[in-house]
């Protein structure tokens, strides 16, 4: 029997989009080819991802989610140097960073996958210089560098001119998503499980409580509609989790009087029947590298209220939903006001087939198997 390569997956954060790309890429992979480990902190997630990937013959090396950054990085050295692996994968700047020079030590081929962009403000004062430094010094030392889409891969370029001199090593493959889960979903019933009134307009936000997500541009939406605006049926934000910065979110509504627009459910894995039984999806960010969750949204056939930040318009272009001007609560507040009076759900119903085609994640899993494997021959 052919041997298997030995594949380690360095995943530092296994939450969110990180975690899902993992599970839509590599569920893909044939199991008779591949043998993984994964190396990450002892957190919940990783336990779900390790059940996501069941279908491979898998390990898990942890380390503990609060350990400090040295003792993670000897964790990784120890891991590389010994684990006589044919491949590192990691994931996210810092999976990169921390594996860049033990893989260049054990002359170990090594992709990492960005799954995030670049902003001025990471890069101001001593701290941002020696951060700037740090990348500008370790990422050219990675064999392949992969973008989740062209807005991210030209973000990297743009910021570390050493890699424009090896663009060769760096690749752009957008992200994909698992359509048959969101072609037929059964449609969750929140205004009955939440007791809610028929005349109620259903607005989903999916995103972590983190600045970058513009939950702040929502409250404030809210607040000019409901103040300003007769509206025909009273707006509810759903949101999902309880991670990052939700007391001072909360406390900022609570702050405006708006505790009856919202309501804050815990996190689900069943997305596809929570996006079916939305009216909307907002998502106000301030950047994003390639987000799931339109492309989920839009093969479930819900409408997409996004802004122009990086990653998301390159995911909006050329589709029915709506992309507005990012950081700005007035625009956002006059989209769900059209879309309370006007639905578009129809439209995007009738984009679902194209969607479907378009964000299928197979083919992005195959593209990015066969640079796996050109590195692999090449090792």
């Amino acid at each position: 029997m052919k041997k298997k390569y030995r594949v380690l997956l360095f995943v530092r954060w296994p939450v969110g989009g990180i975690r899902t790309f993992v599970r839509y890429i590599y569920k893909n992979f044939d199991p008779l080819k591949y043998e993984f480990t994964i190396l990450g902190p002892d957190q919940s997630e990783l336990k779900v991802l390790l059940d996501d990937l069941k279908m491979h013959d898998i390990a898990c090396i942890t380390f503990k989610a609060d350990m400090p950054p040295w003792k993670v990085v000897a964790v990784v050295m120890k891991t590389i140097l010994l684990g006589r692996f044919d491949l590192i994968h990691s994931q996210g700047f810092m999976a990169g960073l921390y594996s860049s020079l033990p893989a260049r030590i054990s002359r170990t081929k090594h992709i990492m996958t960005s799954h995030d962009v670049l902003m001025p403000k990471q890069f101001v004062g001593l701290k941002g210089a020696l951060k700037k430094l740090a990348l500008s010094s370790f990422l050219p030392m990675i064999d392949t560098i992969h973008s989740v889409s062209n807005d991210a891969h030209n973000n990297l370029l743009d910021f570390i001119p050493k890699l424009q001199k090896r663009r060769d090593q760096c690749i752009a493959i957008s992200n994909g998503i698992d359509i048959e889960r969101f072609q037929n979903p059964e449609k969750r019933d929140f205004r009955k499980e939440l007791n809610l009134s028929a005349d109620t307009f259903l607005i989903g936000f999916l995103g972590r409580f983190m600045s970058q997500k513009g939950f702040v541009f929502l409250v404030d939406a809210i607040e000019a509609m409901v103040k300003e605006r007769k509206l025909p049926k009273k707006p509810v934000v759903l949101s999902f989790g309880f991670d990052g910065f939700v007391r001072e979110d909360t406390k900022y509504l609570n702050e405006k009087g708006l505790q009856e627009h919202f309501h804050f459910l815990p996190f689900t894995s069943n997305i596809a029947s929570t996006l079916k039984g939305l009216d909307v999806v907002a998502m106000p960010s301030l950047w994003e590298a390639c987000p799931l969750l339109p492309m989920e949204a839009m093969v479930a056939g819900v409408p997409v209220i996004g802004t122009d930040c990086l990653g998301l318009r390159e995911v909006l272009t050329d589709t029915p939903n709506v992309i507005l001007e990012a950081g700005k609560s007035q625009p956002l507040a006059a989209a769900l006001e059209h879309e309370i009076r006007t639905p578009t759900l129809s439209q995007s119903e009738a984009f679902r087939d194209e969607a479907a085609l378009r964000f299928d994640v197979r083919k992005q899993s195959t593209e990015l198997e066969q640079v796996i494997l050109n590195m692999l021959k090449k090792s």
